[in-house]
């Protein structure tokens, strides 16, 4: 998992590691990596995921990727200015 901008700060770091259950979406995978605090949730509601390079629905379920192996998640929340 990688968090940029206010979700690196509301994570308090820019990459995480998790293991997760296949039937979880993007955003609650992000959610448990990040610490699941109430600040980090709040600015995953209004991000925007790249899941292994391709745009995804935060609640887009892992199951329905179909490689997990070594996946990268980037959490991109809203940027000022662009």
């Amino acid at each position: 998992m990688r968090f940029f901008a206010a979700a690196a700060d509301a994570a308090g770091t820019d990459t995480a590691t998790a293991r997760v259950e296949r039937d979880v979406s993007v955003a609650d995978a992000a959610a448990q990596a990040g610490g699941d605090g109430h600040e980090l949730n709040q600015v995953l509601s209004i991000s925007s995921y790249l899941v292994g390079g391709l745009r995804e629905s935060g609640q887009k379920r892992l199951a329905d990727l179909t490689d997990l192996t070594d996946l990268t998640i980037d959490v991109l929340p809203p940027f000022a200015g662009g």
